[in-house]
């Protein structure tokens, strides 16, 4: 069962595109300096551009593969903190990426406007436990 199909009560799909095809995601694995989860992969051969509303309070778009380059290229993301890969924002100013971070490897949080890795703000250990598990909701809704 999909991750999509699995999500917890506090999240809601309110808009979203077409999958990555595999040529896309090839291309991001090639992009990407870590090993990109494959909780992550198999959402966006799913769906992409995913607006998830987080307990009527906030929203992650979820972006698709070609929408992580084109990101993590336009935020210089790497070149701020080595080794992550930004995989979606809060339709605001901060991006959810995965990297390690004083938590060990996960996903966290930062401001597009401050990329310094002592800002990460750690929110779950994964894309799954953040959206079925609710793991780090807290810090996605209070940032």
């Amino acid at each position: 069962m999909s991750l999509l199909n699995k999500l917890s009560s506090n999240y809601r799909i309110d808009a979203s595109k077409s999958a990555s095809n595999d040529e896309e995601v090839k291309n991001l694995i090639k992009f990407s300096k870590i090993k990109i989860p494959e909780d992550f992969l198999k959402v966006i051969r799913e769906l992409t551009e995913i607006e998830i509303n987080v307990d009527e309070k906030k929203y992650i778009r979820i972006w698709g593969a070609d929408g992580c380059i084109e990101m993590n290229d336009a935020y210089n993301i790497q070149e701020n903190i080595p080794n992550s890969l930004a995989i979606a924002d809060d339709e605001g100013a901060n991006a959810l990426i995965y990297t390690t971070g004083e938590k060990g490897f996960g996903l966290y949080v930062i401001a597009f406007n401050d990329l310094d890795v002592d800002e990460l703000q750690y929110v779950a250990s994964s894309l799954s436990d953040l959206m079925t598990n609710n793991v780090g909701i807290d810090v996605i809704k209070n940032c």
